[in-house]
């Protein structure tokens, strides 16, 4: 390989475009706000309807989250073949999104096996709003921020309306609030990012 005498000026530029290029590569795309805000919006809204007896399902509308998780695992595959530079932010991501994933996991099976009831719903608008929160003030983006704050006010709201099946529209909300129009602006974004990189 033949060494390359950079002035300092073009050895200034190459780790100037180096450095964005490891910083403005974590982008993302939105897929997994929407995928996630979609799917927990679809879910709680049948769970209501199914719950006040307005339409009959033959299975748990919650079992769609198993289905999303392995299109989430195809679209995480796939966007890291995209990715030209990983940083330690993508490894915070990583983990405090694992980590909620975790505790919701936990909080549905021990209540559902506990049947604390409606306490489950106002619970996990809470744990909605943290990784969000976390997300926005890491990226500074504004709409995870507005959307982690939106949960944590949309759980006093269900803890006071104790009426379980509301509490179902509650969570929608939520997921509407703070991962879908936040999927939809980053998924913008996104694209504009991409059209410029070609």
């Amino acid at each position: 390989m033949e060494d390359q005498n950079f002035s300092n000026e073009e050895s200034l530029q190459l780790i100037t475009k180096m450095i964005n290029q490891a910083k403005n590569y974590y982008y993302d795309s939105g897929l997994g706000a929407l995928l996630w805000g979609f799917t927990n919006l679809i879910c709680f809204v049948l769970a209501y309807l199914r719950d006040t007896k307005k339409i009959e399902f033959p299975f748990d509308p919650f079992l769609l989250m198993i289905i999303t998780f392995g299109v989430q695992v195809y679209f995480d595959r796939k966007e890291n073949k995209i990715k030209k530079a990983v940083n330690y932010l993508d490894d915070v991501h990583k983990y405090v999104w694992t980590a909620f994933g975790i505790s919701v996991l936990v909080l549905t099976i021990a209540g559902g096996f506990t049947n604390v009831g409606y306490v489950v719903l106002p619970v996990l608008l809470i744990l909605f709003g943290i990784p969000t929160f976390i997300s926005g003030c890491i990226n500074k983006f504004t709409p995870f921020i507005i959307g982690g704050i939106s949960c944590w006010i949309l759980s006093i709201l269900a803890f006071l309306n104790n009426a379980h099946y509301s509490g179902y529209l509650i969570v929608a909300a939520g997921a509407v609030i703070a991962w879908i129009i936040p999927g939809f602006i980053l998924r913008a974004r996104f694209k504009k990012q991409i059209g410029q990189n070609q």
